[in-house]
């Protein structure tokens, strides 16, 4: 059953979450800055002996099983864009834990992508058949999804930490938006059950890797601003392929649409650059 005001009532609560979780996990990902060598599987290693990193863990999957929970009363391209509104919460949580004030310009850029969001959702189908994916579409996107992955991890490996952090960040948003699309085939449609669980469960797990080497060497700003603009980018592409949401619109409307995106895209340039800066490790971390 679709309802879309509920949908978007309880992505924006699940928005919520994950910028309270972004927050923590940079704060936390942040203390191992100086540790170059540590990364992958080792630097998740030393996160998880760190309380306020479980404090992040949980917020996520608060957020998370109320990003299922929006995805079974409304397409995925109506609720992930959503997930935009996470940035713009961060700011002042983000600010306030290092004891700043955001400045009128980081507000008007949250304002930018308030409005550029509206502008895209204003064009997302509010209504969509439950998705019907067979075993071999499902197949040839999650392989291609893995590849495109994977070359980006190795491509940002040859770059220094900011840029590197960029990458790994946009990798990890097309795993999150690859989960995302196999939690709606599963609360909301039919297909190969077995492998799109597993294919959730994996995209997740292996999009917070590398979500925390992309805080760790890139502050909160720009790894955020990535991860938050490439998600919904990644799962309405894969709405739309492979699910089968079908989105209608008219010339006027395509351009309201790429005037909405440029807002959202321009608002969180400047939300990464001016805001949220890498935070110093007060304490050192054995």
């Amino acid at each position: 059953m679709q309802h879309p005001a509920v949908a978007i009532g309880v992505a924006l609560a699940s928005a919520g979450c994950y910028a309270v979780a972004a927050v923590l996990q940079q704060r936390e990902a942040s203390r191992h800055a100086s540790d170059a060598e540590i990364s992958g599987l080792a630097l998740f290693g030393r996160l998880v002996r760190r309380p306020r990193w479980w404090v992040a863990v949980s917020a996520t999957v608060v957020g998370a099983l109320l990003h299922l929970v929006a995805l079974r009363f409304g397409p995925l391209t109506l609720v992930q864009p959503l997930g935009v509104s996470a940035l713009v919460l961060a700011l002042p949580l983000g600010a306030w834990l290092v004891g700043r004030t955001v400045t009128r310009g980081e507000w008007a850029a949250a304002g930018a992508v308030a409005l550029g969001l509206l502008a895209i959702l204003s064009l997302a189908p509010h209504h969509a058949r439950p998705p019907e994916v067979s075993d071999a579409a499902l197949g040839m996107a999650v392989g291609g999804c893995a590849l495109v992955v994977g070359l980006m991890v190795l491509v940002s490996s040859f770059f220094g930490h900011r840029a590197g952090s960029v990458l790994r960040a946009a990798a990890s948003a097309i795993l999150f938006g690859l989960a995302s699309a196999m939690a709606r085939l599963l609360v909301a449609g039919s297909g190969p059950w077995v492998l799109a669980a597993l294919t959730c469960a994996a995209a997740a797990v292996a999009g917070m890797v590398l979500i925390q080497m992309a805080y760790r060497d890139g502050g909160l700003g720009a790894p955020l601003a990535t991860c938050t603009l490439v998600d919904p980018l990644s799962a309405s592409v894969l709405g739309v392929v492979l699910l089968g949401e079908v989105v209608r619109v008219t010339p006027l409307e395509a351009v309201l649409g790429v005037v909405g995106l440029a807002l959202t895209a321009a608002g969180l340039t400047v939300l990464s650059r001016h805001a949220h800066k890498p935070l110093p490790a007060p304490v050192p971390v054995p």
